[in-house]
């Protein structure tokens, strides 16, 4: 990944260890861009734990982009990789919703697997998705999601970083 100009882009952080300003957006695209991304974190693990990957990630990646201090706990880091593992599982759910035809056999939906995406790891994860437990487990997600009361409406915008707007514009007025 190319950094702007080859200088690493400056990230601060709220008391909550949040990454807050305008970099927090590029911070939370590239996350994004990382998670999705196969070459980086493959689809044929059953679960992120599993991913053996992720330090190299972060330390190639994200630390060669960004440049902020790592806290003694860890908790930084730890934020970051809950976000690529959100956009990690998103990309294999929405690939599966996109690419997966319930009236498909099974060759015929490898040969309509996702581009870039080799045939025996869609094989993999097709006959992963096809476990009961797995079954089982999106029933019950399904089940779940369906009780909720609220959608999300907040937009992209983290909460640590609308908190800090917030206080900024609070700053001001009182000055």
């Amino acid at each position: 990944m190319e950094r702007p100009n080859g200088r690493k882009i400056i990230l601060r952080f709220n008391n909550a260890k949040q990454a807050i300003g305008n970099e927090a957006r590029l911070l939370s695209g590239v996350l994004g861009l990382l998670g999705s991304y196969f070459g980086k974190f493959p689809i044929c693990e059953e679960s992120w734990r599993k991913i053996t990957t992720k330090d190299k990630v972060y330390n190639e990646c994200v630390k060669q982009i960004f440049h902020f201090d790592e806290d003694s706990e860890g908790t930084i880091k730890k934020n970051i990789l809950k976000v690529m593992e959100k956009f990690w599982k998103e990309t294999r759910l929405r690939l599966y919703n996109d690419f997966f035809e319930p009236t498909f056999m099974t060759e015929q939906n490898i040969e309509h697997r996702p581009p870039g995406i080799d045939r025996e790891y869609w094989r993999w994860f097709l006959d992963y998705r096809a476990k009961a437990e797995m079954k089982e487990k999106c029933r019950k997600n399904a089940k779940n999601r369906s009780k909720q009361l609220y959608t999300h409406t907040g937009g992209l915008k983290s909460f640590a970083r609308r908190m800090e707007e917030e206080s900024e514009q609070h700053g001001e007025k009182s000055r």
